[in-house]
């Protein structure tokens, strides 16, 4: 059992459309959670936030966050080349961390976050909230129970219109890549999730050529022991997709719109159609299971090293394709030499 106080009072660095739209909400109407204080780089989006969601501090120095021993657990919400740097020095100040996806911008930066919160005797969390979402849950439970056998292959296909406005998120030397980096990276971690570490991963990467050159097609294969698993992403064409099908030796699980929170399944002895609400606050389940690591003593289901797991893929598979254009090492490692 934890000695943090109960609500957990936490302290947001970052006050974006994150914070607005998924996990501001997600605190708020937690159980045992309440936000202490709001930082924004130039403090004004914070003061509004603050003003609007009745959190006690805003700020626009993350220091006084940090150190007020008035805030138990910090959440770092900024773009991807701070997380390293707050989460540090939070795991310096001695508090839990809860960190954005992606990790950091390479494999590097994550190594240097896990061993800060290690040295310091801390919990690190990485947003990967769909791990959380009920269906998400219910597929790990079938799967874990062997209803489609053994898996053998699996397939996730996602994309965008090119016409989606990505801002920041298209400058690797801010958020380390584009928008596969950014946001099927959560459909990389769900496979890691479900079906164990991976051991091998290679890809293609296809870039219009403009600047920055960030990746608008990505095919890749992920291995995860035997389990061959395939993975497209198309930002360039007008086709919009989120599949996710796992495939096994007596059966399947596939969901035709992974977030729209229904999937099929068959086996050789049944099959049928689950359907789930979808989540209002997308890291409401992440929030509570934080709740319930730090004030319960349960056991993190996603922590630092199953992010880092994530990163050493699009380490391998995308970043490697422009690591010039990231100001820092991009992880030259094998997968099956991770911790």
């Amino acid at each position: 059992m934890s000695d943090l106080t109960k609500p957990i009072r936490w302290g947001v660095i970052g006050c974006g459309d994150v914070v607005a739209r998924k996990s501001g909400p997600a605190i708020h109407h937690a159980a045992r959670s309440r936000m202490q204080a709001v930082v924004s780089s130039d403090g004004t989006s914070a003061e509004a936030y603050a003003a609007a969601n009745a959190v006690p501090i805003a700020t626009d120095d993350a220091e006084q966050v940090l150190t007020d021993s008035e805030i138990d657990a910090v959440y770092v919400a900024t773009p991807p080349n701070t997380h390293r740097e707050y989460t540090v020095a939070a795991a310096e100040a001695g508090k839990p961390v809860l960190v954005e996806k992606p990790m950091g911008r390479s494999v590097t930066e994550a190594q240097a976050m896990i061993d800060a919160c290690d040295r310091n005797d801390v919990e690190l969390f990485v947003a990967y909230y769909r791990r959380f979402h009920p269906h998400v849950l219910k597929m790990r439970e079938l799967l874990n129970a062997d209803v489609i056998g053994d898996p053998l292959r699996a397939f996730v296909d996602h994309g965008s219109s090119p016409s989606a406005d990505s801002g920041w998120r298209e400058t690797p030397a801010i958020s380390g890549g584009g928008r596969f980096v950014d946001a099927t990276s959560h459909r990389v971690d769900l496979l890691c999730y479900l079906l164990g570490a991976p051991t091998d991963a290679v890809g293609a990467v296809r870039s219009d050529g403009e600047e920055p050159p960030v990746e608008d097609i990505v095919s890749m294969t992920i291995s995860i022991d035997d389990v061959l698993c395939t993975v497209v992403s198309d930002f360039a064409s007008e086709e919009v997709s989120d599949t996710f099908h796992v495939f096994g030796t007596e059966g399947h699980i596939k969901a035709t719109v992974l977030d729209d929170g229904t999937f099929v399944y068959e086996t050789e002895g049944e099959s049928g159609r689950l359907d789930f609400d979808v989540p209002a606050a997308p890291h409401g389940g992440l929030i509570g299971h934080v709740e319930a690591v730090l004030l319960d003593g349960a056991t993190n289901r996603s922590t630092g090293r199953d992010g880092l797991q994530t990163e050493a893929v699009l380490d391998t598979c995308v970043r490697r394709t422009y690591a010039d254009a990231i100001p820092v090492d991009v992880w030259d490692g094998s997968l099956a030499d991770l911790e």
